[in-house]
């Protein structure tokens, strides 16, 4: 087991190594060995005080990291909300264009044995994988393991090594990624005829059926607003949505063509954040850009820190075409078309580029994550998200936050 500074490890793991912080804590506390795991890195940060291979089509539900026959989606009634009156959940950028401030102090002392974090070894193990948890870095022989569940369409679930032209797009964690959609992940293959009619467009543009909760998301998922911040009020914790950024897409529409990918599983010891990589894209755009008709994708956190949604920007908004992220719109008319979408679908409408949230969570607790994406007021004009990259962290954050990868 090695001690090492916590800015030079994650300079080199994460890429951000000088903008990790970490509060100080009583030696007591210090790294602990993972047990029945062998190669645990250690380096210093404290805990934060608080605690494409697609499927056949037809309906799906699975346990499991595999591939197989589903029930669908099935949810209790949510209780909702009229328009909210919780705060959306802003995080504004730092005055010297930083990070946004998470409200935790810097360790004073990054080799005091009371700031000190296990992060358990990857070995990336999705190379020719069609099991998107695999995909995602999760599962893995030799490392902890979750209990991981597939809802929705099994066209609308895949796995990628690549997309577009230019390398972009490439998998972010070992050899391919996670494809979860508001229509089939087959279509993303089928390029955009040059001048397609943007209103109904000849792919991505699919019913996949069935699975339209309306206003009633599965449970954990809530809509509605809290109101207050869930990280200085511990209880507004399982109240509705600590994010506020769920509720104003859902005033008038509900939810259909609804695809998750869902694991639970238990906190390595001493770890203190967790993170995963992920890509938006839509056909939604030009034609709805800017509206209040917006697909959405949802990244859910249930933990003893956080219940809502983790995944937004820097101004309080969910991961829609109206996100601050939209790097990349193509040509509305395919006269021009970027390399990044190029024998795609996606050729005359636009996406993210990939990005990166983080979120805390308590060493030793038990969470569930959700990452699901919807198409709202209609089932068509579908939307997509590519996911990779899950990994444990020490980064003390006491809110979630996005933003690209380091």
């Amino acid at each position: 087991m090695r001690k090492l500074s916590l800015n030079v490890v994650l300079a080199g793991l994460t890429g951000i190594g000088g903008l990790a912080a970490c509060e100080s804590k009583d030696a007591e506390d210090s790294a602990t060995t993972l047990p029945g795991n062998s190669g645990i890195l250690t380096l210093p940060t404290t805990l934060p005080s608080g605690g494409e291979s697609e499927s056949d089509s037809g309906a799906n539900t699975e346990t499991g990291g595999t591939d197989g026959g589903t029930d669908g989606v099935t949810s209790e009634p949510v209780t909702t909300t009229s328009p909210g009156t919780g705060p959306k959940f802003d995080l504004e950028a730092s005055p010297d264009g930083g990070m946004a401030d998470t409200g935790v102090e810097p360790c004073n002392s990054p080799n005091d044995p009371g700031c000190m974090c296990s992060i358990p070894d990857h070995v990336p193990c999705d190379n020719g994988t069609q099991d998107p948890f695999l995909a995602m870095g999760l599962n893995c022989p030799g490392e902890l393991q979750v209990t991981a569940t597939k809802s929705g369409a099994p066209g609308a679930i895949g796995v990628r090594y690549v997309f577009g032209q230019g390398g972009t797009f490439n998998p972010r964690e070992g050899a391919s990624y996670a494809v979860i959609g508001s229509g089939l992940v087959s279509d993303l293959n089928n390029q955009t005829p040059v001048g397609d009619f943007n209103l109904q467009p000849t792919h991505c543009n699919d019913d996949v059926g069935g699975f339209d909760p309306g206003n009633n998301l599965p449970p954990p998922l809530r809509i509605n607003d809290v109101s207050g911040d869930c990280t200085q009020d511990p209880a507004l914790l399982g109240t509705g949505d600590c994010s506020n950024t769920i509720q104003g897409q859902f005033q008038n529409y509900g939810a259909n063509d609804y695809t998750e990918l869902r694991f639970v599983m238990q906190v390595p010891p001493d770890v203190t954040s967790f993170s995963y990589d992920f890509a938006f894209f839509s056909v939604e755009y030009p034609d709805y850009y800017q509206s209040a008709f917006n697909d959405m994708y949802i990244g859910w956190l249930e933990s003893e820190k956080w219940t809502g949604n983790i995944s937004f920007d820097q101004q309080g908004n969910p991961i829609s075409l109206n996100a601050g992220f939209l790097e990349f719109k193509d040509d509305p008319t395919g006269q021009n078309p970027i390399p990044q979408f190029q024998n795609t679908c996606m050729r005359q409408h636009a996406g993210t580029n990939w990005l990166q949230t983080t979120a805390g969570v308590s060493p030793g607790e038990t969470i569930t994550v959700v990452f699901a994406i919807m198409d709202i007021s209609d089932s068509i004009l579908d939307s997509y998200v590519f996911l990779d990259n899950f990994k444990w962290g020490c980064e003390p954050t006491g809110k979630p936050s996005t933003m690209p990868p380091g």
